[in-house]
């Protein structure tokens, strides 16, 4: 890796868990507005918006995670190497934890499918 590259990588990472993060706060405020509409529902839509509007509560935390497994992959790109099971580490969803325990081919199944912590509103 030339230096060019290994002094770039941290800001990099590091622009990336930002836009994470802000993308996470978008859908923070679409959660809100799902949130009121659902409460103007009647009848049986309700529980389906109900439901949809959960899934907006999912990918809210699902880009948290990733920008928590970022900004980890950032810090330790400053020190020039990477402890890619400690990043994944990190990441508090089970299922996604996985799956980039998978693709880091690091520590495949990290977790049960089923841990990790998973808030519903």
């Amino acid at each position: 890796m030339s230096r060019s590259t290994a002094v770039q990588t941290p800001e990099v990472l590091s622009s990336i868990a930002q836009e994470l993060e802000h993308a996470g706060a978008l859908c923070d405020r679409l959660e809100t507005l799902v949130t009121q509409l659902v409460r103007a529902s009647r009848g049986e839509p309700l529980a389906i918006a109900l439901h949809e509007a959960q899934t907006l509560d999912v990918l809210t935390q699902h880009l948290a995670a990733l920008a928590t497994f970022t900004r980890r992959l950032a810090m330790q790109a400053e020190s020039g190497g990477y402890d890619l099971s400690d990043a994944v580490a990190s990441v508090t969803l089970g299922d996604l934890a996985n799956r980039l325990a998978r693709v880091t081919r690091e520590t495949p199944m990290l977790m049960d499918a089923g841990a990790g912590d998973l808030d519903l509103f």
